[in-house]
């Protein structure tokens, strides 16, 4: 890595001059973006706050400054008022200057509100400087004598927080960097210096080869092997829930682990804050190799995380944990047992990974599995199938059998309950899909190997004319009803009698439900088993991935005599909900109370 100098400076350190290259355009921000900054200048009460990176690049006696130009403006603008309204002693202890501007300068220097309107530069100067004094008015309470010594007050504490808690990230760039190419590459390009950039900069910049006692080479492979086998979509499909393609740099996965950082953490650089910090900490400590000490912690993580994958009961049960929304710090703190020198061992941490599968399902018995509710208990269905498939896999073919997380996390896949026999259809309200309903049914009526269900010829009739209608793009008229009239009579027909005059209470238990990829197909989440039969058929034919139980309830594997291809009826339900009783009950929970509601709201 190139020579660099990485700290945090408090704002009123800051000091030089800095002058901005004609490949920048001048100083933009407007109230929004000033007013943000003040607030959470304000809001960090003092406590350690830190901005965003200047980087700049030392050219002699000056600082090219090639990204930081609306922060360090802006700071500059709030330091010139704080020496107009309390005392120049307070006046900013760095210039700015344009390259190609250089009366931008001087108006930065005198600003003077009655020129505005002389060049674009002095518009958006003249603006900010006028919000800034409109702010501290309004938090001062208005124009008085008592009101002037509030905001006096409010002014002088403010700089006290410039000089005490509110620091940036100064990332200063070896003199050999190309300004433009650096510029492009985090503005117009839109490649952010991003947290885990900064971090990498700790271990690896220049100065830091004698505190890194000649390893840094060492510890460039080990972030690029890190780097490289968090990329492989299995391992990655494992550990997280997010897009890969949302997360350029994977490491920060292990990064924000240690940092503790939260989902709900929208701190962009809250990451490379803590390795800072904590960096500094063992140096004060006497740490004779603090950066190898705080680096071993990273790869200690990643090892720890790669050997739960290799596991392969821990691969399921922290997966299906994961996948369920169980924050993954939540599982490694666990792991980690506490303040306890060394962490759990094998049998413990697989018991307390069974105990919060318990807690995300929340169910104590099969009677409360049977009783589960398509309409009241959508959440804990989708979990419990979940589990049903990663318990199915996990014991399959003595542990040769593995859930693929990646595939099940697919952007282009939707997972959804589905009615496994379908329920009325009054969610089609698209003539389209309409069409594409009855077009599927109508197919499977009249197929030659269908020889189990016949349609009389007055319902074949009032299909095909309706199919036509739709086909030929015009309104045919009173589609709903019709369509209501055909759907019953179809319906009935792939209805075992059984159920035909049965409750339909039976439609939204779990033994209808499976999980399929249907969410942009209502036409398919309305159709009758067999309809979704062939539709599975075809999904496996042409090497679709299915999740293992969706293809056992189709293809009738949990039916053990005499399965019927084209009902789901009450056998099928009965041996189906045994089947799922079977693979989850070792995490039923004899804890009284409603565990979902707990482990549902724990999604960092």
């Amino acid at each position: 890595m190139s020579n660099i100098l990485l700290e945090t400076k408090y704002v009123g350190e800051i000091e030089g001059s800095f002058y901005l290259p004609d490949y920048q355009r001048g100083y933009r921000w407007t109230e929004p973006e000033i007013r943000l900054l003040l607030d959470d200048i304000y809001e960090s009460g003092g406590s350690p706050y830190c901005l965003q990176p200047i980087v700049v690049k030392k050219r002699d006696d000056r600082f090219e400054l090639i990204d930081g130009q609306q922060r360090l403006t802006t700071i500059y603008l709030i330091y010139k008022y704080i020496e107009q309204t309390v005392s120049k002693l307070y006046k900013p202890r760095f210039t700015l200057e344009y390259e190609t501007r250089s009366e931008s300068a001087l108006f930065l220097e005198n600003i003077d509100l009655t020129q505005r309107e002389k060049n674009i530069d002095y518009h958006f100067i003249a603006n900010a400087f006028e919000f800034i004094e409109s702010y501290f008015e309004e938090k001062s309470g208005g124009k008085s004598d008592v009101n002037t010594l509030i905001l006096a007050g409010l002014l002088t504490d403010l700089n006290s927080m410039f000089t005490k808690s509110v620091s940036v990230i100064w990332y200063e760039v070896d003199s050999a960097e190309d300004g433009i190419e650096l510029f492009e590459r985090l503005n117009i390009g839109k490649i952010p210096l991003t947290s885990s950039e900064l971090v990498k900069a700790l271990f690896l910049k220049d100065s830091a080869q004698d505190e890194m006692s000649g390893r840094q080479e060492e510890v460039s492979l080990q972030w690029d092997l890190i780097e490289h086998e968090l990329r492989e979509p299995s391992l990655w499909g494992f550990l997280s829930n997010i897009d890969a393609d949302q997360m350029p740099t994977r490491i920060d996965l292990i990064l924000d682990l240690i940092a503790k950082k939260s989902a709900r953490n929208k701190e962009k650089y809250f990451t490379f804050f803590h390795f800072d910090a904590e960096i500094k900490k063992k140096k004060l400590e006497g740490v004779k190799n603090p950066l190898l000490d705080v680096w071993g912690s990273v790869y200690h993580v990643f090892l720890t995380l790669r050997e739960w994958y290799a596991n392969h009961d821990f691969y399921h049960k922290i997966g299906y944990l994961i996948a369920a929304g169980v924050p993954l710090s939540k599982i490694y703190e666990i792991w980690r047992n506490g303040e306890s020198p060394a962490p759990l061992a094998k049998n413990e941490f697989l018991s307390e990974l069974d105990r919060l599968i318990s807690e995300s399902l929340g169910l104590k018995s099969r009677e409360e599995l049977a009783g589960l509710d398509y309409n009241a208990n959508k959440d804990r269905l989708q979990k419990v199938l979940l589990l049903f498939n990663v318990e199915t896999e996990r014991l399959m073919d003595e542990g040769k059998r593995r859930f693929p997380f990646d595939r099940h996390k697919d952007k282009n896949v939707k997972w959804s309950l589905e009615h496994i026999h379908a329920q009325k259809a009054e969610s089609l309200q698209k003539n389209k899909d309409i069409q594409v309903w009855l077009e599927s049914h109508f197919s499977l009526l009249q197929s030659p190997e269908n020889n189990f269900i016949k349609a009389d010829d007055e319902l074949i009739e009032k299909m095909t004319v309706l199919i036509d209608q739709l086909r030929s793009g015009k309104d045919p008229g009173n589609v709903r009803e019709r369509f209501n009239e055909i759907q019953q009579e179809v319906t009935k027909l792939f209805t075992p009698k059984d159920d035909v005059n049965k409750d339909d209470s039976y439609l939204h238990g779990i033994a209808n439900m499976a999980l399929l990829d249907a969410a942009q197909n209502a036409a398919l989440s309305n159709s009758v088993f067999d309809v979704k039969r062939c539709r599975v058929i075809g999904y496996d034919k042409d090497g679709k991935y299915i999740p293992i139980c969706t293809k056992h309830v189709f293809f009738k594997y949990y039916t053990p005599s005499n399965p019927s291809p084209i009902f789901w009826g009450q056998s099928d339900r009965d041996n189906y909900v045994e089947a799922i009783d079977e693979k989850i009950a070792p995490y039923y929970s004899g804890v009284e109370g409603d565990a979902e509601e707990n482990a549902d709201g724990e999604t960092d």
